[in-house]
């Protein structure tokens, strides 16, 4: 089974102030990448990634964010599971963006790691 990721809420295209949650889920041999692309239109100011805890194995996560010409933007490896991390940025972004999530080792078990975007 190949790992997946959900926007949670609807896009609120009229509100100057925005925040996106995407959910990657991982089952037992999911040890991919998983990539969400999210139109994006505005400045990007926060990033907070939480890892969930996984009962079989004890993998860590990679987030990364790509601009729509594939450049890579920014990248954060080595998130423990079971924390949370939050990240100040200031980048201007127009297009679709891709955000992806890479965990070191087979899960071997759910592991769910949830990204949140907050910008103007």
């Amino acid at each position: 089974m190949a790992g997946t990721a959900v926007l949670t809420e609807p896009s609120f295209r009229e509100s100057p102030v925005w925040e996106r949650t995407i959910v990657y889920t991982f089952a037992s041999g999911d040890d991919a990448e998983v990539k969400y692309a999210l139109p994006m239109n505005g400045i990007l100011q926060k990033i907070v990634v939480k890892c969930g805890s996984c009962a079989s194995a004890n993998p860590t996560a990679t987030v990364a964010i790509d601009d729509n010409a594939d450049n890579e933007i920014w990248i954060v490896a080595a998130l423990a599971e079971s924390t949370s991390y939050k990240y100040s940025v200031s980048e201007p972004f127009a297009g679709v963006i891709d955000i992806g999530v890479l965990p070191s080792t087979d899960p071997l078990s759910a592991y769910i790691v949830t990204v949140y975007l907050r910008g103007i």
